[in-house]
């Protein structure tokens, strides 16, 4: 095989593999100004969602997820903002709702998305995802720091990998 045959094979296989990884960025929303039913985020939280959007920045995000709510479409504003990226909307309930839509991300192959959810769904999205119970409880109510990655791998091998960390200003 000649050397530009070879590099012809070597560039359609890696482009092959990485068509077949996907990575998801699943976040709570930021800080809001209060608990009634709608709010906008705080200032605090307008400064995560900025953090948030410098986490992800260099990510090649290609999808962003959000629920109808101000908290969490202000969470991903940023981001979407910066890459030109138009919001997505899914409902967070009733069950069957959030099912379907996790089974509507598990069919996404090849690209890098952020899903902005709540204190009591983000648990079901990356479980979903990872397709094992790691997360157990909802999020603390103060917590809003957390940034969970699944990383779904479907060649060569099926894998699947998570991981948790934080950004921003830590959560009290």
């Amino acid at each position: 095989m000649k050397n530009n045959q070879m590099m012809r094979l070597l560039i359609i296989l890696a482009m092959l593999v990485s068509s077949c990884k996907s990575i998801f960025y699943v976040v709570r929303h930021a800080e809001k100004v209060d608990n009634s039913a709608n709010p906008p985020l705080s200032e605090l939280g307008q400064a995560r969602a900025k953090d948030l959007k410098e986490e992800l920045s260099n990510k090649g995000i290609s999808g962003i997820y959000s629920t109808n709510y101000l908290r969490t479409k202000n969470t991903a504003k940023p981001l979407s903002d910066a890459t030109g990226i138009s919001i997505s909307i899914y409902a967070p309930s009733p069950a069957d709702s959030m099912r379907v839509f996790i089974e509507k991300l598990k069919q996404i192959k090849g690209k890098n998305v952020l899903v902005v959810g709540h204190s009591n769904t983000v648990k079901y999205v990356v479980n979903g995802l990872y397709e094992r119970d790691t997360l157990r409880s909802d999020i603390a109510d103060n917590d809003f720091d957390n940034i969970y990655i699944v990383k779904r791998q479907f060649f060569p091998v099926r894998k699947m990998r998570f991981f948790a960390k934080t950004y921003g200003k830590t959560s009290p």
